[in-house]
């Protein structure tokens, strides 16, 4: 069923859109979340209407008021919309001639909603993917702090989940630090990329009055203004970039959510998370369960298939702009919000977390140690696949027999190999194993508080 032509773009039309029609078409519900740039963006470009002697300096001044009061109703709750607004960007248009009356119908000169739509974007991307840069900062902090405080505690390190060789538990936390780094880098450089003002370009072909674009780009606070109108207003990538910044950054999360998951159960104890970072059952009584966690772990999920949702939909939009693109919004906005969230209740399990160091203490395995064993034999001149092939007999040995690797005397051990002597014995200790991975990049403990140091640097 038609409505009565409402729109600021009818004239053209004999008729109205129908009312599903007016439903289908709306984005309003999504893109009232970045109001502020919308009206950031429209102050701008009054200003460079009143340059080009569009707007007289009263009528700036006007729109100016009528916009900052339009801000103020909306924060205070009191802003009503109407269907027939579609967008932010009309709602704010029709508010706007309601504060001042027809002044508010020159604003959109030389302006469309193509440009309009893009730099608003633009600013809002900019603007949250700061936030979630400085939350991913705050992470960093709280893994920082675990690395300082949980530096003399050694774990055993996993491949496969089985035991490998022994760590600093430091060491580990620091591999999130600087995992997390590479992700901190591509959410700013996302940001960068999203530093690009498109006003001025127009619906495709630039705007046809001749505005200082870099006068609207310094009062945006835009690093550069893009080179190209069509490009200006159907350029989507920087979106997709944030998309996928913000889901390899999940999944970062993801897999140490689950390490922590695997470490808190009890058939490993190593960790104990906070109750309040924990829910219970509906009928066991017993449990406590890590939720913060496994959902930092399916969310992850999320953020991927807004990533993929949105790259399908780009992959079949030509130039320059088509409605398609209203689809970019919902996922970044989504996808930002709970990335943000994800690191703040991350931050808080690890600031909150209790290490059990009896238990990991106990669950060391003196094979563990095999590695070194094997290094043991290349420095008294064996090739390393010889001296592998030995380790491993020993191995099975002590497995088959129930001997613990670190009691097998040497007199045992010259049966294997005539190479070894009682120096041997000094290598069945935890700090001598960690001790002899103190490279740069290693597991020692010169080269954790080189690691440390630069992480101290990283964050200031």
């Amino acid at each position: 069923m038609s409505q009565a032509k409402n729109k600021m773009w009818d004239g053209r039309f004999e008729e109205g859109t129908s009312a599903l029609m007016d439903e289908f078409n709306s984005s309003l519900n999504t893109d009232k979340a970045f109001i502020v740039e919308d009206v950031l963006g429209s102050k701008a470009w009054s200003s460079a209407l009143e340059k080009q002697g569009v707007l007289t300096s009263e009528e700036r001044e006007s729109i100016h008021r009528g916009l900052d009061s339009i801000l103020e109703k909306y924060f205070a709750g009191t802003l009503e919309f109407l269907p027939s607004d579609e967008d932010i960007h009309m709602a704010v248009e029709r508010l706007l001639g309601l504060e001042i009356g027809d002044a508010a119908a020159k604003l959109h000169t030389g302006r469309s909603r193509n440009d309009q739509v893009a730099t608003d974007f633009h600013l809002f991307v900019k603007n949250r993917l700061g936030e979630a840069a400085a939350s991913l900062r705050e992470l960093q902090k709280a893994l920082l702090f675990r690395a300082e405080t949980d530096r003399d505690i050694i774990v055993p390190g996993y491949t496969h989940y089985q035991q490998a060789q022994p760590v600093s538990l430091a060491h580990y936390w620091l591999s999130f630090f600087y995992l997390l780094e590479r992700d901190y880098a591509r959410i700013t450089n996302a940001a960068k990329n999203a530093d690009i003002m498109p006003l001025g370009s127009g619906a495709i072909a630039g705007s046809g009055f001749a505005v200082d674009r870099e006068l609207l780009r310094t009062a945006l606070g835009f690093s550069a203004i893009t080179d190209n109108s069509i490009d200006g207003v159907a350029a989507r990538d920087f979106v997709l970039e944030s998309l996928n910044a913000l889901a390899a950054t999940g999944l970062s999360m993801s897999r140490y959510a689950e390490d922590l998951i695997v470490w808190s159960t009890r058939e490993f104890g190593y960790v104990t998370l906070s109750d309040a970072w924990s829910t219970g059952s509906s009928m066991m009584p017993q449990k406590k369960n890590p939720d913060s966690l496994e959902l930092i772990r399916g969310k992850s999920g999320r953020l991927v298939g807004n990533y993929s949702r949105f790259a399908t939909t780009l992959k079949g939009v030509g130039l320059s702009y088509f409605k398609d693109l209203q689809e970019d919004k919902e996922p970044f906005i989504d996808s930002v919000n709970q990335v943000k969230l994800i690191m703040a209740v991350f931050t808080e399990v690890l600031k909150t977390l209790k290490i059990n160091k009896d238990r990991i203490a106990a669950a060391l395995d003196p094979f563990l140690l095999a590695t070194d064993l094997a290094d043991y034999l290349v420095r008294k001149g064996m090739p390393f696949r010889n001296s592998h092939h030995v380790i491993g007999s020993i191995v099975g040995h002590c497995d088959k027999n129930g001997i613990a690797l670190n009691k097998m005397s040497t007199a045992d051990l010259k049966g294997f190999s005539e190479l070894f002597d009682e120096d041997v014995q000094s290598l069945f200790d935890w700090n001598t194993a960690l001790n002899g991975r103190d490279i740069p990049g290693g597991t020692g403990p010169t080269s954790v508080a080189n690691q440390i140091a630069k992480a101290k640097a990283i964050l200031g």
